[in-house]
């Protein structure tokens, strides 16, 4: 898709009568001070197109200047008599992505109902003749669960519950080389204006093939190993410099150590692991 081609597409968009447009995205720039100081940025933008009962979404990703556009998702979304449709161009998510990061954009489609007791859904990639199944559901007293493709053998099954004010998050999925689980508790410790969120992690990796999430809660966790098990504790308080976040990791038996600093848009960071040098960055995040 050209530059041209897509802003004349917008400006039709915007000037029809019968349009509901809207553009948002997020920047996101980091200079980095290691081994030599670089600068690297990243731009993703999202157009929603709606009209009554539909919404059409363009996802332009990874833009960095100086190249040309292109939609790397394009889906429309609908319901039709009870049914959520959603087909396109867009990319999944296994679990809830403590274990793995989203799968890369294919054409795609998925029907989801919602039967008063669960959720279920049928998904299928284009040209594919296996469709997979989705259920979910709340449990009274226990939380939300939801199974990611029922009836195979290395199904991903997730839990979101809370016990005692402690949020708790966790992803199993059974391969054939060993079973991958991941295990997140959040709590708020202190007063409603003196507080630290405490937040910790452990991964327990039995197939690394399976483990691909390389920036959730714990940082980069798919170099991890067959027979380790990942752990992290995060602190973050509010203070008068802005949001103070330290991290300690233990990743393949080498602890690494992690401080930021986030205030507005900008995030001064630090990391240091066992037997390498410190990185400093220094990130610029806008979202719009």
């Amino acid at each position: 898709m050209s530059n041209k081609f897509l802003l004349a597409s917008l400006v039709a968009a915007t000037l029809s009568a019968n349009a509901d447009v809207t553009i948002g995205g997020n920047y996101e720039g980091t200079f980095t001070d290691g081994s030599g100081a670089t600068y690297a940025q990243d731009l993703d933008l999202t157009i929603v197109g709606s009209t009554a009962g539909a919404k059409v979404t363009v996802m332009m990703e990874d833009l960095t200047g100086g190249s040309t556009l292109s939609a790397n998702q394009v889906f429309v979304e609908t319901n039709i008599e009870g049914l959520e449709l959603k087909a396109g161009t867009y990319k999944g998510q296994n679990g809830i992505g403590i274990l793995q990061k989203q799968s890369a954009a294919s054409n795609q489609f998925e029907i989801a109902v919602d039967t008063g007791f669960a959720g279920m859904g049928v998904a299928q990639q284009s040209g594919n003749g296996k469709a997979t199944i989705d259920v979910d559901t709340t449990i009274a007293g226990f939380g939300h669960v939801s199974i990611q493709n029922v009836t195979a053998t290395d199904r991903f099954v997730s839990v979101i519950t809370e016990f005692f004010g402690i949020g708790v998050n966790a992803e199993t999925q059974n391969t054939s080389v060993g079973r991958n689980t991941a295990v997140t508790a959040n709590a708020l410790i202190g007063t409603e204006t003196a507080f630290f969120e405490v937040t910790g992690a452990i991964v327990d990796v039995n197939d690394a093939t399976a483990v691909t999430q390389d920036d959730g809660l714990l940082g980069d966790i798919s170099d991890a190993v067959n027979g380790k098990t990942v752990t992290g504790l995060v602190v973050a308080t509010n203070t008068l410099y802005g949001t103070v976040t330290g991290k300690l990791i233990d990743k393949n038996d080498k602890n690494t150590y992690v401080a930021e600093v986030e205030k507005g848009v900008l995030t001064l960071g630090y990391a240091k692991t066992e037997d390498a040098d410190g990185l400093a960055t220094a990130e610029i995040n806008i979202a719009f």
